[in-house]
């Protein structure tokens, strides 16, 4: 049975597109849902061969990030509170998106992630890497992914 269900979201409503699955999922069961946002650490300094090694304050902005985070995921969590759905929410900080998932989710026993999925091929993935993917092959339990596109909107 779902007792702990997560959801990773990133401020965008593509990812949101995931809550009404997870949420219908939650109620069905009587589990919880987690919301989880990622806020991706950066090395101190961004190489520049023209100019040496430049200097990058990431941390207060990755701190502005966090707070952003924070806030969006309190709104929701209210918002599915007054929905009688238990929820919870969490924002960490990790170099892999994914990794800090399928750790997050080792780690508090969760029994389900839903998760959009861009739905991207070839080249495009190359490029941008794919999340859902890593997380799909990695995740110590079941993943529910949600396809999403801009069009779809």
């Amino acid at each position: 049975m779902l007792r702990k269900i997560v959801v990773p979201l990133d401020g965008s409503e593509l990812a949101e597109r995931a809550l009404p699955y997870a949420q219908a999922l939650a109620q069905k069961f009587d589990a919880r849902l987690i919301l989880l946002w990622v806020v991706q650490s950066m090395p101190p300094v961004f190489p520049a061969p023209e100019f040496g090694m430049v200097p990058f304050e990431y941390d207060e902005f990755a701190e502005t990030v966090a707070k952003r985070a924070e806030d969006y995921l309190g709104r929701l969590r209210q918002a599915l509170l007054e929905q009688k759905v238990p929820t919870d929410m969490s924002v960490l900080r990790s170099h892999s998106v994914a990794d800090a998932i399928v750790d997050f989710a080792e780690q508090e026993g969760v029994d389900l992630i839903v998760k959009t999925t861009h739905g991207r091929s070839g080249i495009s993935r190359w490029v941008f890497g794919s999340v859902a993917t890593k997380v799909l092959a990695q995740a110590p339990c079941p993943v529910f992914l949600v396809r999403v596109s801009e069009e779809s909107r």
